[in-house]
């Protein structure tokens, strides 16, 4: 007979007698138990599922648009007239303003209510995408894409908050397990659509796709999203909004993300229009670290970092988004630049990778569902992840078609699995009515990592590419690739050129050259990822709490 598992501890749901979070202390807060009998589940209605589809729709809108309209941008600025930095603006304007505003909107939520904040975001993406599809110019263009990152932003974060709050723990990872397959099917198929409206019909319909998209959510939301309301005056609500911290937050963030995503590309790490805004970032981000520990209501609270399971997923749900996002950039990158592709070719050849993380994240959702335990996924994603980005350095400008194809696999099943293999155990370590604010600051972790991500693929890829092609002899046309940051752009130019086939594939081989750099360093940081792991503790499943704004269907 096979010798049974052993208990599994259980997070003590601490007592709330008024609005504010509190937490038992840390010495107290596991008790190992017996595990209990797995929970019954309850049958859920048609408005629930509903109401739930309207959530993966959003969520699944969100993360599309997040990542499809940056392999249109050279044919966007052609069509438009934009300079360097306007192309620069449009790339980053919608994460930048996504993850500024995400701690903003689960705060609100928390205080005015999920379902109104959800709305309003819902608005501010429709209205974002109307700006970017009607555009006549890049600057409408960028601020149209940044209406439509605040909007956005919130999507990604209040699908997953209200999830929590109108699923019980028992129940959550088969959701979360479809919303996680949801948001990573958006992000690693959002390239390929992307380069097929702007190729084959026009760019203009990243934007109009989001439209028809919205009808359901506008439609669905103030029918079935019923959820308990909050009992107190408006007066009262406004009273809680942590102002203070929102003032220092935001520009705070705002000139750290733009010193770190410009440096390098527009201006000089060393340069003031790097340093000063890196270092006034940098000193009103500690002045809101320290106001958040007085406020009675603050954006990112203290206690999310008390609990080690909690601490040890939202540091590994940002180095996720690091590597994720920065992999979902560059492998196209590579497909173009190292191997020739056309870019609709080259995010075909891709779609291992796509297809991959998306049936993995589904997949492991589905295994924690049935066997309670989750600690074995954050340490395989961790693993094959890191296992996945070292064969990536394989590749180079002769890489035959399944190797191609093939060594996408590994990565692809790792990054996965991680989503609902750190998801889960941030919700298995607050109590229901923490959960809320813990996935909010979840989801904003891996965004924040996805915009360091891209900035540091961007600065290494383009520092290893500057130093490798001065020891090329470039053709008249070719001159600007001795900007490393110029190489990406250019890569269109260099597959017109009529250039002898030795000469061309030293110039692959310096794109190739440069992107395994980039695998180097994602291999490395997913080996860091691997260390959180030894935070994460094995919690029960089997709590039967729903959140503060419960469904009531």
């Amino acid at each position: 007979m096979s010798k049974p598992l052993p208990p599994v501890p259980t997070l003590k749901v601490s007592e709330r007698f008024s609005d504010e979070i509190q937490i038992l202390p840390p010495s107290s807060q596991f008790d190992i138990e017996e595990p209990a009998e797995p929970t019954k589940r309850s049958k859920k209605g048609w408005p629930f599922r509903l109401a739930f589809f309207a959530l993966a729709t959003v969520a699944f809108a969100s993360a599309l648009d997040a990542t499809s309209l940056s392999v249109a941008l050279p044919i966007i600025a052609k069509g438009l007239g934009g300079t360097t930095l306007e192309s620069f603006c449009a790339g980053v304007s919608f994460l930048l303003t996504s993850i500024l505003f995400q701690p903003v909107h689960t705060a609100l939520s928390d205080i005015f209510g999920r379902k109104q904040i959800l709305y309003c975001c819902i608005v501010l993406f429709g209205v974002g995408s109307l700006i970017i599809g009607f555009s006549r110019d890049m600057k409408t263009l960028i601020a149209g894409r940044a209406v439509q990152g605040v909007g956005g932003g919130g999507l990604e974060a209040l699908s997953e908050i209200i999830l929590t709050d109108i699923t019980t723990l028992a129940e959550r990872p088969l959701y979360l397990g479809i919303l996680s397959f949801v948001w990573a099917a958006g992000s690693a198929f959002g390239p390929l659509i992307g380069g097929m409206f702007a190729e084959l019909v026009s760019w203009r319909w990243i934007a109009w796709i989001n439209l028809p998209i919205l009808i359901f959510p506008v439609v669905l939301v103030p029918l079935f999203l019923r959820l308990k309301t909050i009992p107190e005056s408006l007066r009262t609500k406004f009273a809680k909004v942590d102002w203070i911290g929102i003032a220092l937050f935001i520009p705070g963030l705002t000139l750290f993300a733009l010193a770190i995503t410009w440096a390098g590309s527009l201006y000089q790490w060393t340069s003031a229009g790097t340093v000063v805004p890196l270092v006034f970032g940098i000193l009103l981000l500690i002045a809101f670290g320290v106001y958040e520990g007085y406020s009675k209501t603050p954006l990112l609270p203290y206690w999310l970092f008390t609990v080690p399971t909690r601490w040890g997923a939202l540091l590994g749900a940002f180095l996720h988004g690091l590597v994720l996002y920065t992999v979902v950039f560059y492998v196209p990158i590579y497909f173009e630049g190292s191997l020739g592709l056309e870019p609709i070719s080259g995010a075909i050849t891709a779609l291992p990778l796509s297809v991959g993380v998306s049936i993995s994240a589904v997949a492991t959702a589905f295994a924690i569902e049935y066997i309670r335990r989750y600690t074995w996924a954050a340490w395989s994603g961790w693993l094959l992840s890191t296992v996945g980005m070292g064969l990536f350095i394989l590749y180079d400008s002769h890489t035959s078609v399944p190797n191609r194809v093939g060594l996408q696999v590994v990565a692809a099943l790792g990054l996965g699995i991680l989503f609902p293999g750190l998801g889960i155990p941030v919700q298995a370590a607050s109590d229901e009515l923490q959960a809320g604010i813990a996935m909010g600051t979840f989801v904003f972790a891996r965004q924040l990592g996805a915009v360091i991500g891209v900035a540091l693929g961007s600065g290494i890829f383009a520092n290893k590419f500057a130093a490798e092609i001065k020891n090329v002899n470039l053709p008249g046309p070719l001159k600007g690739l001795a900007d490393g940051y110029a190489a990406i752009s250019m890569i269109p130019t260099l597959k017109t050129l009529d250039l002898p086939r030795v000469e061309k594939l030293v110039i692959l081989d310096v794109y190739t050259d440069a992107t395994r750099t980039v695998w180097i360093t994602m291999t490395v940081i997913s080996g860091i990822g691997l260390l959180t792991c030894f935070a994460i503790r094995e919690l029960t499943l089997e709590r039967t709490e729903t959140g503060r704004q419960a469904f009531e269907g």
